[in-house]
């Protein structure tokens, strides 16, 4: 019978509370952290003081407090603590513990999830990622967590459990689901993945309740779909969309959805994909975290359209009688805002996020105040200002309100919202999908089959054509330029940063788009206008299927080389790094040196360096491994070894023998 048993059956035992540190970037991100430092957002704050308030109802005090070394824990329960005024004494030190740190993803640390689970196959992802004797290359397998969570556990907590003390253990995900299997009395064979919530304080019988309720059959069944349908969300889009295309071909129908009807569900599906989307992004921080670059280049690039736009429309060199109409149509494709669905591709193809959610936001704002005056001075133009109408629907129930909602929400519960996004995301990716299987088989001209094929009518024949060229020019000349972009602003944006430019530039807002031209009936040439929206329509779903494939194979060919790679870091970086530490020139590198490298560490993660005890707390831990011969100092070649492995991080998950535990003010 282990320790934790026999305190389980002690009635004189103290308690023991686990929080799962708040939101941290990588989080909000759909990055794996791991070994890499990063900050809580202010979400995550949050998130943290609402642990706090669980405290404080719980009204429990603390006897001893056990943190990993890691920034984002560390806040967690700076910030928890300073809320609930737990310590049953003020001056309790808070106490550290390296293995209690996050699992080590190894080569996998700081990728995006979604394209790793495409890139491996979702099989392949959860064997790796989530099997007790898997790991990914230079990572952790679940198994060795479980060991160090579990030693943990019998060494430093069990003892203050058997003396009546209170115990408060903040760590991470992969931590605390290891050791609810070990609380179970269960083995890491055992292992399921969780979706623990970010900062809820749970005592020992609530973490066990919790697992056993999450690794139930229907928790498990929600998981994967869950998963599956964020993992495939752009094939689900394009295939409703191909389906509706289909059944409208095939049906004949001339009437399609009645016109409010379909209008009342591409509004209640887009709030749906809203919400969800909204949950995860903290508005207020965001403006913060977009740079003055990708504002430039986004904005910069719409300011080019719209000049070249507003000169082709008011010259008359595209529009001199109704049949014209067409090409206007395609330049004001050209001139709408991003889609309102650009931050959900952000998180889906490893972008920033934050320059997809806010400058879409804005420009979707100012864009249709300015076609409004257009169209005002266009006068020859058969559209009505008044088909904005329908826009501004889709921007007041459609975003406004859903997303006011979301916010308001996250701002209220900041765990139990968290919570139901990351177990329920998928309602948002239905709605987008049963909207682009509506929008497929209203926009299908019902002769498409024939006018593609066999040419019944010439007319309408020469349309489809016409348009299917038309639409396949406008729709690589912004992929082309957009690539330009990314190429001639390499190294003055990141590469999520990039990623996010791309996005905003070549996914137009189709729904704006196709509202200016739905009511158009006085124009010569009405079916160049109908194939010019489906064209346009079967773009703005089906080719992110194709730029996700090629996305999809560029990350698997980086994996790979990475796999392959005899080395994280060239060697002639880590001879410069070792020279640059060894101040002395004694060819070695004693601790203090080792303790500049976690700075330099520090400054490439989170760009603040911790306090000199949580500094030399690490440091020495790290020395411990980079001294492999345990000669007290550290040559090139041990720090070469570590850092071909590893990478520039301070993995502390791979140091071997007894923790000690060492006592600082967090």
């Amino acid at each position: 019978m282990t320790s934790s048993q026999v305190v389980e059956n002690n009635h004189q035992t103290g308690k023991v509370y686990f929080i799962r540190h708040g939101e941290s970037t990588s989080n909000e991100r759909n990055i794996f952290a791991g070994v890499l430092d990063v900050d809580l957002t202010t979400f995550g704050r949050l998130q943290a003081r609402q642990a706090g308030f669980d405290l404080k109802k719980k009204e429990v005090k603390f006897d001893a407090v056990y943190v990993s070394h890691m920034r984002r824990a560390r806040q967690t329960c700076e910030i928890a603590l300073a809320e609930s005024q737990a310590l049953k004494v003020p001056d309790t030190p808070i106490q550290i513990d390296h293995r209690i740190s996050e699992k080590s993803f190894g080569i996998f640390a700081g990728r995006n999830l979604n394209l790793l689970r495409l890139a491996l196959g979702y099989e392949g992802f959860e064997e790796m990622l989530h099997s007790h004797n898997e790991a990914p290359p230079a990572g952790e397998k679940i198994a060795q967590v479980y060991d160090r969570a579990a030693s943990f556990y019998e060494e430093r907590v069990v003892p203050h459990l058997e003396r009546g003390e209170n115990v408060l253990v903040v760590c991470h995900q992969y931590v605390l689901e290891p050791l609810a299997l070990y609380l179970s009395n269960l083995p890491p064979t055992a292992y399921k993945h969780l979706k623990l919530p970010n900062g809820k304080a749970l005592s020992r019988d609530e973490l066990v309740k919790f697992r056993n309720k999450e690794s139930s059959g229907a928790a498990s069944l929600r998981k994967q779909i869950n998963d599956l349908s964020i993992m495939w969300a752009i094939l689900l889009y394009a295939a409703a969309f191909l389906l509706g295309c289909l059944l409208r071909a095939l049906s004949a129908s001339e009437g399609g959805i009645p016109s409010v009807l379909f209008r009342a569900i591409i509004v209640a599906c887009l709030a749906a994909s809203t919400f969800y989307t909204y949950l995860d992004i903290d508005f207020a921080a965001s403006k913060r975290k977009v740079t003055a670059t990708v504002k430039y280049i986004v904005y910069g690039w719409m300011l080019v359209r719209w000049t070249v736009g507003l000169f082709l429309i008011f010259s008359g060199i595209l529009y001199q009688s109704p049949g014209d109409l067409y090409k206007v149509m395609w330049v004001l494709f050209l001139m709408v805002p991003p889609a309102l669905t650009s931050p959900v591709l952000s998180i889906l193809w490893g972008g920033n996020l934050y320059p997809s959610a806010i400058l879409s936001r804005t420009l979707s704002i100012i864009t249709p105040v300015a076609l409004i005056v257009t169209f005002g001075l266009a006068k020859q133009l058969p559209i009505n200002s008044s088909s904005l109408i329908f826009f501004v629907i889709i921007l007041i129930v459609g975003l406004a309100i859903p997303g006011a909602i979301a916010q308001f929400w996250r701002d209220k519960s900041p765990v139990e919202s968290n919570h139901h996004s990351k177990n329920w995301k998928f309602i948002g990716v239905l709605a987008v999908a049963f909207m682009a299987f509506a929008t497929g088989f209203q926009f299908t001209v019902p002769t498409f089959t024939s006018d593609l094929f066999s040419a019944t009518d010439v007319n309408s024949s020469l349309a489809c054509l016409q348009q299917l060229a038309v639409a396949t020019l406008v729709f690589l000349l912004i992929r082309i330029f957009a690539v330009l972009t990314s190429v001639l602003t390499k190294g003055k944006l990141n590469k999520a940063e990039s990623q996010d430019a791309y996005i905003l530039l070549v996914n137009p807002n189709f729904f704006l788009w196709a509202a200016l031209f739905i009511g158009v009936s006085t124009t010569a040439n009405p079916a160049a206008v109908k194939y010019a929206i489906f064209w346009a329509a079967l773009g703005f779903f089906c080719i992110p299927l194709i730029e996700q494939i090629l996305f999809m194979n560029s990350f698997g060919n980086e994996l790979l080389r990475e796999t392959l790679r005899s080395s994280r870091l060239a060697t002639a970086e880590i001879q410069k790094l070792f020279l640059e530490l060894d101040t002395d020139g004694s060819k070695a590198l004693n601790r203090d040196e080792i303790m500049e490298l976690l700075g330099r560490i520090e400054d490439m993660t989170t760009g603040e360096r911790s306090s000199q005890e949580i500094r030399k707390y690490i440091t020495d831990y790290l020395f411990a491994t980079l001294d492999a011969d345990k000669n007290g100092t550290v040559d090139l070649q041990e720090l070469e070894e570590y850092l071909s492995t590893y990478g520039l991080v301070a993995n502390l998950n791979i140091v071997p023998g007894i923790a000690s535990a060492v006592a600082s003010r967090v």
